[in-house]
């Protein structure tokens, strides 16, 4: 629980930074852009929500994080060796390996860390776009994670095929959250619906 808290804690700044921003945004393309823009408050309080955990993801995957030093100010990351992994479902022979060395903290961040952190992906897809929402879900999260693991290979982080796997899964899981919620509470899941 503490490793999610500080992954949590580590996006808050950037999603922070991110409000104002794209509230002015969001206000000049409906003001100057789109006189005849159909919204509810639901629907724009959902996109911001969606837009915010974008920017949370992205600050812990493929922003640069600064370092100063007595050396001057660098970006961390960058100059590694590339990793990369084209071997799927090779992450489960880790975790194997990993649990047997008494490592399970390597389960939970790699295996359920990837597929979590893309729930919200999923769901958000299919809360706020009503055509094609298993589609949108489903491409939208694999598209997001295909662009992260991209963005990954110039970093001194692994690119993976197996985290677009994990994430895709995730995608199709907020999907399967969305449904479920449907089903229970249409009411209010059709609040946010255009």
């Amino acid at each position: 629980m503490r490793t999610v808290l500080g992954y949590v804690l580590n996006m808050l700044p950037y999603m922070l930074l991110m409000t104002p921003l794209y509230l002015l945004v969001r206000w000049g393309y409906r003001r100057l852009l789109c006189q005849n823009f159909l919204t509810n408050w639901y629907h724009e309080a959902g996109l911001l929500l969606f837009v915010l955990f974008l920017t949370g993801l992205a600050s812990q995957t493929i922003i640069p994080k600064l370092e100063f030093s007595e050396a001057g100010v660098h970006l961390m990351g960058y100059g590694g060796p590339l990793r990369i992994n084209l071997i799927p479902f090779r992450i489960f022979f880790d975790s194997l390996r990993e649990v047997g060395n008494g490592n399970a903290l390597y389960v939970l961040i790699s295996l359920v860390g990837n597929i979590g952190i893309f729930v919200p992906v999923g769901f958000f897809f299919a809360l706020l776009w009503h055509k094609k929402r298993f589609l949108r879900a489903l491409f939208g999260g694999a598209g997001i994670s295909l662009f992260i693991e991209l963005c990954q290979l110039p970093m001194s982080r692994a690119t993976d095929i197996d985290d677009l796997i994990l994430n895709t899964l995730g995608a199709l899981f907020g999907y399967i959250l969305y449904s479920w919620l449907k089903k229970i509470a249409p009411s209010f899941i059709s609040r946010f619906e255009i």
